[in-house]
């Protein structure tokens, strides 16, 4: 689960491999509408898509795949091109940005994309003056809060000026999916109607949405590329329970699904008349616990310490993902700048960990207590029990807290959790690693979950911010990686490996894109629908 931050060539093309692997994606001949009508299962349901103000995790996104264009988009090479926009170009100092629209594109009301359109959303997105202010969410305002001003310069151009360089701001309009470029009419829906009244530039337009039991999209029949989308429509279904979607799978009454779960993963293995498209190491997210740093008990280096030493996570990895999953000693993966084998995280030692567990102890009353908090899914459940057992063993003394995934975004924000199992992905998909990283563990910013104030973290975020030489912003990262392990904010767990499972009739493609700048990666577990169909 994420909120923002987050892969590519890697996942963006397969090799056959009997079940375990899909052909790469190809493009399909026939026309627009003439795929079939497909039914993909998702892992949980979204109740807000009034982008502006959502936390979309990868269901919401994926359904926002559908619906809504963003301005750019990440290619097979890692690269945020343009995408809605036709060009989006720097000053020499990256602080003033153009963003120049593609012509002739309608949002599916009918009313046109241009400037003042964007201009809204961008206002929107950052709660400023301009914005509708009743769509105004509380992370976006913080996520682009270096956007000083957005002045409309034509019908089909604006600028963007940043009040600090930011040479990573394509990746930004990008945002692993998350900034759709809504209709005016969805903005300005009157009560709650911007959470429900989807209204987008997308493949699809929403034919009906029933909150935890399906959205239904439909081919949009005036979409901008010509010959696309392929499918004639998309039901998307909240199925949480990861065993139960792999035996609607199984059974067809799913054409494709999405899982992040080792275990899910080993079961379509084994179904040799299923394809899987799998994202390959590269750009892939961490799972990884967070802990609360700027109170006790994790206020104290020694504490963070004896959490690390006490945790064994290539026994948690074998338990909970079959050994399918790679242990991670990284805050980002094998392609992303800033990587390295080891930054310096600690292995399991028990003997270690009980000595500082006595050490915290002894400073604490005899007490080092702790609230570990995770979702309800039931791995989540089967994860946090084992952790619980594991650090018992040194004398840490663990309540489980499991809510559902917004309440536990904001459980983590107001501070309650001592110990959030997380998953995201820092690093990106890019040559720079400042869009997912750097609100995540800056000062101030409350998606610093950790709340914790570390002048070298802080420095070196603010360098990767300003940085634009590849072997600068990996040098710089490189140190980044090493701050946080030394500080103990942050415990890596494992790379996790989406994977998309899908029925021998399902055609899954990566369409050109509209510049000529290759395919889509396959980003975040996302993948793009415009290319679906069925035979």
């Amino acid at each position: 689960m994420t909120l923002a931050g987050l892969g590519t060539a890697a996942g963006a093309s397969t090799t056959q491999a009997g079940p375990a692997h899909a052909p790469a994606p190809t493009a399909q001949k026939g026309g627009a509408g003439s795929g079939g009508n497909l039914n993909f299962g998702l892992e949980a349901e979204t109740d807000n898509y009034c982008l502006t103000s959502a936390q979309l995790a990868i269901s919401g996104i994926q359904v926002v795949a559908a619906v809504y264009d963003t301005l750019t988009v990440p290619n097979s090479k890692g690269v945020a091109v343009p995408y809605l926009a036709k060009s989006v170009t720097p000053n020499a100092a990256n602080t003033l940005w153009t963003i120049t629209l593609r012509p002739g594109i309608k949002f599916q009301d009918g009313e046109t994309l241009d400037a003042n359109a964007v201009k809204l959303n961008l206002d929107t997105y950052r709660a400023a003056p301009g914005g509708v202010s009743a769509d105004f969410g509380s992370l976006f305002p913080i996520y682009l809060k270096f956007i000083s001003n957005v002045t409309v310069v034509d019908p089909m151009t604006l600028q963007v000026q940043l009040s600090t360089a930011v040479p990573d701001f394509p990746d930004y309009l990008y945002s692993t999916g998350r900034m759709g470029i809504m209709a005016p009419a969805q903005l300005n829906a009157p009560g709650q109607g911007c959470e429900t009244d989807m209204i987008g530039t997308g493949p699809f337009k929403l034919q009906s949405y029933q909150q935890n039991q399906k959205t239904v999209v439909v081919r949009n029949p005036n979409y901008w590329q010509a010959g696309f989308p392929k499918a004639a429509s998309i039901t998307f279904v909240p199925v949480p329970d990861e065993s139960a979607r792999t035996n609607q799978l199984e059974g067809g009454q799913l054409d494709l699904l999405h899982t992040s779960s080792a275990q899910q993963l080993s079961a379509l293995k084994s179904q040799s008349n299923l394809k899987l498209l799998l994202q390959q190491p590269g750009y892939r997210e961490i799972h990884y616990y967070y802990l609360r740093a700027n109170k006790a008990p994790f206020n104290s280096l020694a504490a963070r310490q004896a959490f690390a030493d006490a945790v064994d996570r290539n026994s948690l990895n074998l338990i909970q993902n079959k050994g399918l999953f790679q242990v991670a000693n990284s805050i980002m993966d094998k392609s992303s700048p800033g990587y390295l084998a080891n930054a310096g995280y600690p292995s399991y030692n028990l003997k270690k960990a009980i000595a500082l567990v006595n050490q915290v102890k002894a400073q604490n009353g005899g007490q080092f207590n702790i609230t570990l908090g995770t979702t309800t899914d039931p791995e989540a459940s089967a994860e946090a029990q084992l952790v619980k057992e594991q650090v018992g063993k040194a004398g840490i003394n663990v309540t489980i807290a499991q809510f559902d995934q917004a309440t536990l975004i904001n459980k983590a924000l107001q501070g309650d959790i001592d110990v959030l199992v997380w998953r995201n992905l820092h690093g990106e998909y890019s040559g720079d690693a400042d869009q997912s990283t750097y609100v995540w563990f800056a000062e101030g910013y409350p998606t610093n979950f950790g709340a914790f104030s570390d002048p070298t973290v802080q420095s070196l975020l603010d360098q990767g911010r300003a940085a634009s030489s590849p072997a600068q912003i990996n040098s710089i990262y490189q140190q980044f990686n090493r701050a946080m392990a030394k500080g103990a904010y942050i415990l890596p767990d494992w790379y996790v490996n989406w994977t998309i499972g899908y029925q021998p009739s399902v055609h899954l493609t990566f369409p050109p894109l509209p510049n000529g700048e290759g395919t889509p990666a396959f980003v975040y577990g996302r993948i793009p629908v415009l290319g679906l169909s069925k035979s």
